[in-house]
């Protein structure tokens, strides 16, 4: 019999469309029937219009109607259930494990290779099709299952080469890497035996077994999706080129905030285009802070990825002799990111590091090789890779001239996951060592044991000294010690999120940092509060104030005249992102458009060396706020003769005709990858949009598509509070799918009905036969 943990949630079957049809029209005219019973020529009529609409409705439908029932066999054959006892290749010992409540695994090993390989099943069997998805991405792979809506992804992670990458990476592991990403492997391949992913057998396909290259390739794909800035390269390069040095400085993140260089005015352009700037794109991020709590410090971190179900994230619980190891890992990956050993506590936050250089190369020295991609369904496709030794070739010129891509993580130390060395660390001083022997994915990192704490930056940071011009190629890369570090700051306090926390006197590292306003807010409410717990660690995780919007707001009450409505709406304004906010909206857009219309007459001289171009970078408001700061109508767009009647117009274009609630502008919800493949099914595997309060900018960031992938506070004995925006599982009929969600959606705690313990069982070795 299946124990509560794994009995299926078969009424979320009635989120597809034939099942809620036909599961409402037929009942409902049996319903019918009974009531004309009385009159026997009117209920059999009623029977026979209810089934004839049935059949039409299929009949109508029978293609989707088809897919959608291999979709119902997909799920009923690999539905949760209590999975007993496993056996698993290599594990020396039986490993207890038990299925909590909150779907979280919970392993207890009598070694840690061992408890590795119990993750390995549990990760493959929870996201087995996940782990897939994320090799055959990096591999340039997916169009064999997917079909051909994925060629333009497969065609870009061709010409990345990642999968080489990882190859060679791999045959570089240094010994305690390889055993942990082959025990790893172990359990993930006894996952697959086990139980096929419904996804997969909604596909048609059997995952192909997992392999140590494939954690490596796993690494990768995370380290390109955190510091993969070509964009930025190409930006800064074309302004650079186009306009003076001090209008590029000016512009340019990390220009001065004196204000307007003398004579900006006469690089203004009469006529602009609506798509030069790309405002506010979501670069994933994270806030990580340390402050000292009654019992010891307190770590939080929310680490800001892409949304979606599966989560991007998964939470870990292994214990072998003498250590407990807690926390959120990326699955694929047995180790964790943010947690606890009981020894140590850590987490991180994306460095945005400068970590990619753009390359002149000459034709004689490129090499062209060509490669098939197969597509499900269609014949192969070939694409031509083109490079220069490891570099890839950008397909696209820069200002009319080839140039190769030099990035940190083609370097085969880039994957040496010695970070994962963390979680046998002792204390600080040992947390340090390992960071600083280890390469990897550039990120900050945040330790601290009962009694220390420092803030390291960790991964393959190419060398550029602090003087050097921007633009110029590193120069090798820094020692360990030589990577920025603070250590044991007196207020016991250290706060990251994504600015430039960390020193950069005498090395360079970041690029296009964020403006600092979440790290501002986190220091400013740490510094206010006389004492720290766990909860005001996660009521600051979920704080909205909107610090980034007052000068705006400012500036458009001044602009505008007394009595007018709109004036008194953005006055009254609490300075939050919340839901129930009317003139939060207003600001959001009336941020856009200024920086639209301020910057754009700037950089159209761009598109004259770059037809392409567009400015992408985060530290816009400092050269917009400082423009109109100047006062002058001559350094607003043609035709200004008043910068407040400017302001006041760019007020009237953000206002709707009926101001709506932040909460119905900001609407997040979560998609499954398999959506793109059948949209009628997102009911199902999907979670519906909601209001979410925040943005970008505040501590709680939270738009569609992007925000906080998950939420942890630890001690440095255990994590206090772990939230998911969706689930452990990735099975939609499983109760762990979506269970945690309302818990991360609120931003006060909810109260919740102590949960029965799931079911226990072991993985054991494979007996000789």
């Amino acid at each position: 019999m299946t124990c509560p943990a794994h009995r299926p949630r078969l009424r979320r079957l009635w989120r597809l469309p034939t099942v809620r049809v036909v599961g409402a029209a037929g009942p409902a005219s049996v319903l019918l029937a009974v009531v004309l019973f009385p009159w026997p020529w009117a209920s059999a009529a009623v029977l026979v219009a209810g089934a004839a609409g049935i059949a039409g409705y299929l009949h109508r439908n029978w293609g989707r109607v088809a897919v959608e029932r291999r979709l119902l066999r997909a799920l009923r054959d690999s539905a949760p259930r209590c999975p007993g006892d496993i056996e698993v290749p290599t594990l020396t010992a039986p490993v207890q494990v038990e299925c909590g409540g909150d779907g979280v695994t919970r392993i207890t090993a009598r070694t840690y290779h061992d408890a590795i390989r119990a993750l390995g099943y549990a990760m493959g069997r929870d996201r087995g099709f996940q782990l897939d998805l994320v090799r055959r991405t990096g591999g340039g792979r997916l169009s064999e299952v997917w079909g051909r809506t994925a060629l333009p992804v497969d065609t870009v992670y061709r010409r990345l080469g990642l999968d080489t990458a990882a190859r060679v990476a791999a045959e570089q592991l240094a010994e305690p890497e390889r055993e942990l990403l082959t025990a790893f492997a172990d359990g993930v391949n006894a996952a697959y035996a086990h139980d096929t992913p419904f996804e997969c057998s909604f596909l048609s396909y059997q995952p192909q077994p997992w392999r140590v290259e494939d954690s490596v390739l796993t690494s990768l794909v995370l380290s390109h999706s955190l510091s993969w800035n070509e964009d930025a390269k190409r930006a800064e390069a074309v302004v650079r080129r186009a306009l003076p040095a001090p209008v590029a400085e000016f512009l340019l993140p990390g220009g001065s905030a004196a204000g307007p260089p003398p004579g900006l005015a006469r690089h203004r352009a009469e006529q602009v285009t609506d798509d030069l700037l790309a405002l506010d794109s979501a670069i994933p991020g994270s806030n990580c802070w340390i402050a000292p709590g009654d019992d010891g410090p307190l770590l939080a971190n929310d680490l800001h990825l892409a949304l979606g179900v599966p989560n991007v994230l998964y939470e870990v619980d292994l214990a072998w002799p003498g250590t407990r190891l807690r926390g959120l890992a990326s699955p694929g990956l047995p180790v964790v990111l943010s947690g606890t050993n009981g020894r140590i506590a850590w987490g991180v936050t994306n460095l945005t590091a400068d970590v990619l250089d753009l390359v002149p190369v000459e034709e004689q020295d490129l090499r062209t090789r060509t490669e098939e991609i197969r597509i499900r369904g269609r014949g192969p496709v070939t694409v031509d890779v083109t490079t220069v030794g490891t570099m890839p070739v950008a397909p696209d010129a820069l200002s009319g001239e080839k140039v190769a891509v030099r990035w940190a993580g083609h370097d085969p130390r880039a994957a040496d996951l010695r970070f994962q060395r963390l979680a046998h660390a002792c204390d600080v001083d040992e947390a340090v060592a390992v960071l600083d022997d280890a390469h990897g994915v550039a990120l900050n990192v945040l330790v601290t044991d009962r009694n220390r704490l420092t803030h390291v930056a960790t991964g393959l940071l190419p060398r550029r000294p602090a003087g050097s011009p921007r633009g110029e190629p590193a120069d090798g890369h820094l020692t360990g010690k030589e990577r920025p570090r603070i250590v044991e700051p007196a207020d016991g306090v250290l706060v990251s999120a994504n600015d430039g926390a960390l020193p950069e006197d005498e090395f360079r590292i970041g690029l296009d940092l964020d403006p600092g306003h979440r790290a501002r807010r986190i220091r400013a409410v740490l510094g206010a509060a006389e004492r720290h717990d766990a909860a005001g660690m996660r009521a600051l995780q979920h704080d909205v104030t909107a610090a980034l919007y007052l000068p705006y707001r400012d500036l458009a009450v001044s602009a505008l005249q007394r009595g007018d409505p709109v004036r008194a709406l953005l006055a009254e304004w609490d300075g939050t992102a919340a839901t129930g906010s009317r003139a939060f909206g207003v600001l959001v857009r009336l941020r856009d458009i200024l920086a639209r219309r301020v910057l754009a007459p700037y950089v159209v001289v761009c598109r004259e060396h770059e037809a392409s171009f567009r400015f992408p970078f985060r530290d816009y408001d400092r050269p917009v706020l400082a423009i109109l700061g100047a006062r002058d109508p001559a350094l607003l767009p043609a035709g200004t003769s008043d910068v407040d009647g400017f302001v006041a117009d760019c007020v009237r274009a953000a206002l709707p005709a009926r101001p709506q609630k932040w909460g119905r502008l900001n609407r997040v919800g979560f998609r499954h990858p398999l959506t793109a493949l059948a949209p009628w099914a997102d009911g199902l595997l999907g979670i519906r949009p909601r209001a979410q309060a925040g943005t970008l900018h505040t501590v709680r960031t939270a738009v569609p598509g992007f925000g906080a992938a998950g939420r942890v506070v630890v001690t440095v004995d255990d994590v206090v509070t772990a939230e998911l925006p969706a689930g452990q599982s990735g099975h939609p009929l499983s109760r762990h799918y979506a269970d945690r969600h309302a818990g991360w959606a609120s931003p006060v705690p909810l109260r919740t009905r102590a949960r029965r313990t799931g079911c226990h069982h072991a993985l054991r070795p494979l007996e000789s036969r």
